[in-house]
C-alpha cells in the first residue's frame, strides 16, 4: 500500500464538509487525536486526525467549525475505524464532543494479542514498514495557534500508516484464531460510556520519585508542596509539573530554603506563601508505614474468594502467556465477589469484560468462586506466542567515499503514550482527567 504523507488542514465549514464526503465513502478510516494534557491541568482535544481513501485530514476543533457533524461517520457500522490505543482517543472524543462509535479496531491491543515485543505506534511502523519515525514533536503544545508545518506533518503521520498496519494484523490474528477475541474487545471499547471521574483533592505523595529516601519530616513537606502545586495548577489550568517540577520540590525540601531563597526561586507571592506553609506543616511527619496501601476492607469470606480469583488470574496469565493488563484488576475481582455473581448473565451485567471473555473466561471464574477445579475449561484458550526480534535493524550506511553518508530519512508522528519523561518531569505529566493527578 502506498502511504501518502501529505495532509489537508480542515479549519473551516467548507473544508469540513468536503472531508466528510470523502470519509463517508471510505470502507476504512484511521483516527487519532492530539490533546493539551501535557500543558494543561484539564485536558482537551486540540486536533482530530483522520485518514481515509488515501487522504490525511487534520481537523481543528478549535476553529469555528462544528466537528460534531463527524458523528454519522463515526457511528456508521459499515465503516471500520482504526485507532492506536482506542480507549484513550474514544474517551477523549466522547468527553469533548459526545461522539458515538461503531465498528472499530485497535492496533495497540492487537499488538498485545500478537505478542509483539513493544506496543507503541513508532514500534509498529518500524516493525511493519521498516521506517524510523522521529519524536521531535512528541511533547508539542497542540493548543497553540497557528500550528507550524512540522507539527501538522507530525500529526498527519499518526494515522497515515494505521490502515496498512491493521490490514496485516488482521490477517495475522485470523491465522492464529484470535480475530473473534480481538473484535469482541474492540466492541467493548467502542461501547464504553464516558464517565467523568470525581475530582478529589487527594495527593499521592507516595508516588513522588525516591520518596523512600526522604526523612519523615521531608515527606510531609513534599506532600504539602504537592498540595500547593496541585491547587495552583488547577486554578491556572496548567500541568502541575509546569508550576513546580519535581527537581525543584526536592531542592526546596532537601536544602531547607529560606523565604528569600523561595522568593527568588518561585516569585514573591508563591515564595512567601510556600514558606508559610512549610513553617506550619499539615499533620505529623509521614513514616514509611503511612504509605497508602490498597485496602478493600475484605471480610474473611471475601478474602478466600479473592484469593481464589487471584489464583485463577495467575493461571490464565500462565496458560495464555499474557500480562495482567489484559485481565481483570483486583478492583474488578472484588466487584465480582461483592456482586454475588452466580452465572454468566450476572457477569455480563457488570460490564467488566467483552462478550468473548465472558464466554471463555466466565465459566472458569464461576468455578473458581466455588473453589472447584476449572482446568478442563481452559483447554480451548489460545496461548499467545511472543514475537521478539533478535536484533534491531540498523539504517543502511553508504560506503566511505570521502563524502558524508546520507542521513536516514525519518518522518514525524508521535507516541500515544509518552514513554520517556524528561529528567525533571518524572511522574509529573498532566493526566487526561483532573482526578488522575497523582503527584
Amino acid at each position: 500500500m502506498q502511504i501518502n504523507s501529505k495532509y489537508i488542514l480542515v479549519d473551516n465549514k467548507k473544508s469540513l464538509e468536503l472531508a466528510i464526503v470523502t470519509l463517508a465513502t471510505s470502507k476504512i478510516i484511521a483516527i487519532d487525536t492530539e490533546s493539551s494534557g501535557y500543558y494543561t491541568y484539564f485536558s482537551k482535544v486540540c486536533l482530530i486526525q483522520i485518514s481515509g481513501n488515501g487522504k490525511n485530514f487534520i481537523i481543528d476543533p478549535m476553529a469555528q467549525i462544528d466537528v460534531k457533524t463527524l458523528n454519522p461517520v463515526f457511528k456508521n457500522p459499515a465503516i471500520l475505524k482504526v485507532f492506536h490505543s482506542a480507549i484513550d482517543d474514544i474517551k477523549a472524543l466522547k468527553r469533548d464532543f459526545g461522539f458515538e462509535f461503531k465498528n472499530i479496531a485497535d492496533t495497540m491491543y492487537s499488538s498485545k494479542l500478537l505478542g509483539l515485543e513493544h506496543n507503541s505506534l513508532n514500534y509498529l511502523v518500524e516493525y511493519y514498514h521498516k521506517i524510523f519515525l522521529s519524536k521531535t514533536e512528541q511533547k508539542s503544545n497542540w493548543e497553540k495557534r497557528p500550528l507550524d508545518r512540522h507539527q501538522l506533518q507530525y500529526a498527519a503521520l499518526d494515522t497515515a500508516y494505521l490502515e496498512s498496519i491493521w490490514t496485516t494484523m488482521q490477517t495475522e490474528l485470523e491465522k492464529r484464531n484470535l480475530l473473534a477475541e480481538a473484535f469482541s474487545e474492540f466492541e467493548k471499547m467502542a461501547d464504553e460510556p464516558y464517565v467523568a471521574k470525581e475530582v478529589t483533592n487527594e495527593i499521592h505523595w507516595h508516588k513522588f520519585p525516591n520518596i523512600d529516601k526522604f526523612t519523615p519530616e521531608e515527606r510531609r513537606n513534599v506532600c504539602d508542596i504537592l498540595q500547593f502545586r496541585d491547587e495552583k495548577a488547577k486554578r491556572m489550568n496548567k500541568a502541575p509539573f509546569r508550576v513546580i517540577n519535581n527537581e525543584t520540590i526536592e531542592k526546596i525540601v532537601k536544602k531547607e530554603l529560606t523565604e528569600d531563597n523561595l522568593i527568588t526561586l518561585l516569585g514573591k507571592k508563591d515564595g512567601a506563601e510556600l514558606h508559610k506553609i512549610l513553617l506550619n506543616p499539615v499533620g505529623p511527619p509521614l513514616e514509611k508505614v503511612d504509605t497508602p496501601k490498597l485496602d478493600y476492607d475484605l471480610k474473611p469470606e471475601e478474602e478466600t474468594l479473592f484469593k481464589n480469583l487471584r489464583k485463577w488470574r495467575d493461571r490464565i496469565m500462565k496458560k495464555r502467556n499474557i500480562d495482567h493488563t489484559m485481565l481483570l484488576s483486583n478492583k474488578n475481582l472484588i466487584l465480582i465477589i461483592r456482586s454475588n455473581v452466580k452465572n454468566l448473565d450476572d457477569l455480563r451485567k457488570l460490564s467488566l469484560m467483552s462478550e468473548w471473555k465472558v464466554l471463555y473466561y466466565g465459566p472458569s471464574i464461576l468455578k473458581a468462586l466455588k473453589n472447584e477445579n476449572y482446568e478442563d475449561l481452559l483447554t480451548n484458550l489460545v496461548p499467545l506466542n511472543r514475537v521478539k526480534r533478535t536484533k534491531k535493524p540498523e539504517p543502511q550506511k553508504q560506503k566511505s567515499n570521502g563524502q558524508k553518508p546520507k542521513e536516514v530519512k525519518t518522518v514525524e508522528p508521535k507516541e500515544k503514550v509518552i514513554e520517556e519523561a524528561e529528567k525533571n518531569e518524572v511522574l509529573e505529566e498532566s493526566p487526561k482527567d483532573p482526578s488522575e493527578n497523582s503527584v
